[in-house]
């Protein structure tokens, strides 16, 4: 073995173009190995893309069952029930007050009306019903004079601890600009159920 010398560099000569190397290189295996290597690889080529595949499919049939176990769950279950008109029209009649409970309701807007020192000196009550529904309207208008706020705070408070009044209108009207109160014209609707029987 020569020995080298210490200061010598190695230098490899790279080829010019690497695409001629590299089919130089290819026709040299190939002459080497011949059809067999071709073959061989093309069936390992083959056996990546198979399992590749394999893969996909079976990744497809593991979606395609956990959507069908969920379609037979639903196509157990009862139907949603879909509300109707009719139903909402009995949600509505049920959450009104009874017939009966109307003296509760006005003993409620006569306290309701206390706590706010809005006296309720008078009121007067209208019923009203129609041939086909199943409430009635008592349309209660109440003439008070109090200060604007306390009246504000009663329609107010009323409305909001009574679900089933409603304010059809209100007038306010004060005799000078410089006086505390006002007199207010309230027009109350109060829904409730028809009393049993009634037509």
């Amino acid at each position: 073995m020569a020995a080298m010398k210490s200061g010598a560099v190695l230098k490899f000569a790279l080829p010019v173009n690497p695409g001629q190397r590299l089919a130089w290189e290819s026709k040299r295996l190939w002459r080497k190995t011949g059809h067999t290597a071709a073959i061989g690889i093309a069936a390992l080529a083959a056996a990546v893309a198979a399992h590749w595949h394999t893969a996909q499919l079976q990744e497809r049939e593991f979606t395609l069952r956990k959507q069908l176990a969920a379609a037979a769950r639903a196509a157990t279950q009862p139907p949603a029930v879909v509300p109707t008109a009719a139903d909402g029209l009995r949600a509505f009649y049920a959450y009104l007050p009874a017939h009966a409970a109307i003296p509760d309701q006005l003993q409620t807007l006569v306290e309701i009306a206390g706590k706010h020192k809005v006296p309720l000196a008078r009121a007067d009550y209208k019923a009203q019903s129609g041939p086909h529904a199943g409430f009635m309207q008592y349309q209660i208008n109440l003439p008070v004079k109090a200060e604007y706020a306390s009246v504000q705070a009663f329609m107010l408070e009323a409305m909001q601890a009574m679900p089933a009044l409603t304010l059809d209108s209100v007038a306010f009207k004060r005799e000078r600009i410089d006086s505390g109160d006002t007199e207010a014209r309230i027009q109350f609707m109060l829904l409730v159920r028809k009393a049993e029987g009634a037509q």
